[in-house]
C-alpha cells in the first residue's frame, strides 16, 4: 500500500498555514517554527485542510502536476512522514 495511512490527516494543534504566491508558510505557534513550502507542498497542505486522506492527495495532485518519473506518491509519502517526524500534522 506504498506506505498510505487512511483517513484524514490534519495539522497538528498549534500549526497554521498560509498560502503565498512562492508556495506556502507552516507556522508552528509554540515553538515559533517556521517552515517555506513550494507549489507541491503548499498543494499537500491546502488538501491537509481539506481534510483528505493521503489516497485523495496522491490522486488530485496528480491531477495538478506532471509526474513523468511516477514518483509523486512517493515523494508525497516522503513529506507527510518528515510533517509528523516534526509534529506538523497529525494522521
Amino acid at each position: 500500500m506504498d506506505g498510505e495511512t487512511s483517513g484524514p490527516i490534519q495539522l497538528a494543534k498549534f500549526v497554521k498555514f498560509r498560502e503565498e504566491r512562492f508556495g506556502g508558510v507552516l507556522f508552528e505557534t509554540r515553538s515559533e517554527k517556521v517552515f517555506t513550502l513550494n507549489p507541491t507542498g503548499a498543494a499537500v497542505l491546502r488538501e491537509i485542510q481539506a481534510g483528505s486522506d493521503q489516497a485523495t492527495i496522491n490522486e488530485r495532485l496528480r491531477q495538478q502536476f506532471t509526474d513523468q518519473a511516477d514518483s509523486l506518491g512517493a515523494e508525497v509519502a516522503g513529506f507527510l512522514d518528515e510533517l509528523r517526524k516534526r509534529a506538523l500534522i497529525v494522521g
